[in-house]
């Protein structure tokens, strides 16, 4: 079977693999059936007894899609903007991007964030932001199009306890206009096949106490998911202690906050005891390891957090949708930062970020029941890899491979229920080369009338010679 067939499989199919990623790790020589959208057979070919004739698909791999369970989809346009610009880019860079956003540029910046995501063999995005009606259904829209799983979410703020000359979002009136914005966005979430609701605050320096009470407690009693930035910047952190004499988690704790529909963003500055505060909570983190890179100021201690038994998947943070560039950076990141010092070379060994980014995001985003594994009655989100380039040959080791050796280059599918919605790294539900020509200056003007505020200006700026 070429690969361009992969895209009119018909809604039952069987595929077989040279080796496939369970929950439990890789096995060899295996199938896995496919009907309406659902899976109804993962495990070895030879116990696959079921009515549809197998394909027989070669050396290919076949894993779960990855969820990145951290964005802020509207703004792809900005993301080569952020190069060697200091932290605290949400002030100068996102704040004025939401403020400038319309719906066409929401639909716009959306439906290419999603076709570079399932590009990446990113099948599923828990998108992060405060959207208005109209914003949200451009984005629901987008997703609609593209094909991708979508946690959408929206939410208020109502206090700005930051500094910035950049231009901001409007900030919610009332604890009562919040509650309707997350009603009215629960309801608009029903009318798209992949989308379902969130609600989120920004942070604790963009919300009173009573705001994130009310829509945490609104998600807690419905089972919606709650998200928040939490403990990611040093100023955020001082900010905290000086009006509430706590740290971000602690004070998001003593709130009565943290629980298992939470989802904290970064948590890259947690203490050992807010490590401890989000273990007993069962709260969930979003550990976003390349926004770490390009424009943090620290490295989520993740190591810790799976010591402690937390909760976490992978998160891009609006960076680069690219789902094995998440993988290898969630190890590199920690490696780097906390494993070289104490001689741990495993750093908890390659299966801990494969399972992050399948059915440990799955988990984290309140998803578990629907993707994030190859398994009986789950939505068949998976990723067709090829496994015969010199890349990735000899194999000794499929996990840390896919770690460290695969990329998106050798996705040669990606579906997401049961569908190719990327085949060869081309989109099959709308013409990706038209859609990029034609909205690529739009894109342009909205980063120019968004204002942002660069400090450090182009790379070549600083050339010496």
């Amino acid at each position: 079977m070429t690969s361009h067939s992969l895209a009119s499989l018909g809604s039952r199919y069987a595929l077989r693999a040279e080796v496939m990623m369970t929950r439990t790790g890789p096995i060899g020589d295996a199938v896995l059936a496919v009907d309406t959208g659902t899976i109804t057979y993962a495990g070895p070919a030879a116990g696959y007894a079921g009515p549809v004739p197998v394909t027989d698909l070669g050396r290919v791999a076949l894993t779960p899609g990855m969820l990145d369970i951290h964005h802020h989809v509207i703004e792809p346009f900005a993301k080569a903007l952020t190069g060697g610009e200091p932290a605290q880019l949400w002030k100068r860079f996102w704040l004025p991007l939401e403020a400038a956003t319309t719906p066409e540029s929401a639909y716009d910046g959306a439906k290419w964030t999603f076709a570079e995501a399932l590009r990446g063999g990113i099948t599923t995005i828990v998108e992060h932001g405060i959207r208005s009606a109209e914003i949200a259904d451009g984005i629901h829209r987008a997703a609609e199009d593209a094909g991708i799983r979508l946690v959408s979410s929206t939410g208020a703020y109502d206090l700005k306890n930051f500094d910035t000359t950049a231009r901001t979002p409007q900030a919610s009136a009332s604890i009562d206009a919040g509650l309707a914005i997350a009603e009215a966005h629960v309801e608009a979430c029903k009318g798209f096949t992949r989308v379902v609701p969130s609600l989120a605050c920004g942070t604790v320096q963009s919300n009173s106490q009573d705001m994130i009470r009310a829509l945490s407690g609104m998600c807690r009693d419905r089972g919606l998911l709650f998200q928040i930035h939490a403990n990611e910047h040093t100023p955020e952190v001082h900010a905290c202690i000086e009006a509430t004499g706590r740290r971000p988690i602690q004070l998001l704790h003593d709130l009565g906050v943290l629980g298992p529909t939470v989802l904290i963003a970064h948590a890259t500055l947690a203490t050992a005891e807010e490590i401890a505060l989000l273990a007993a909570t069962d709260t969930a983190v979003a550990y976003n390891p390349v926004a770490s890179l390009w424009k943090g100021n620290n490295v989520a201690p993740v190591l810790d957090f799976i010591a402690a038994g937390v909760r976490f998947g992978l998160g891009s943070d609006a960076t680069r949708n690219d789902g094995f560039r998440m993988l290898d950076a969630a190890e590199a990141c920690q490696r780097i930062a906390y494993g070289m010092p104490r001689d741990d070379f495993s750093c908890g060994a390659g299966w801990r970020w494969t399972d992050a980014a399948f059915h440990g995001g799955a988990d984290a985003a309140m998803l578990g029941d629907v993707t994030g594994a190859l398994e009986v009655g789950k939505q068949a989100d998976f990723l067709v890899l090829d496994r015969r380039g010199p890349e990735v040959r000899p194999s000794w080791d499929f996990t840390w491979e896919l770690v460290r050796c695969f990329d998106r280059a050798d996705i040669l599918a990606t579906f997401v229920d049961g569908a190719a919605m990327v085949v060869n790294g081309r989109t099959t539900r709308f013409d990706l080369d038209a859609f990029i020509d034609a909205r690529e200056p739009h894109g342009r003007q909205a980063i120019v009338d968004a204002e942002l505020i660069r400090l450090h200006g182009p790379s070549d700026g600083y050339r010496t010679t």
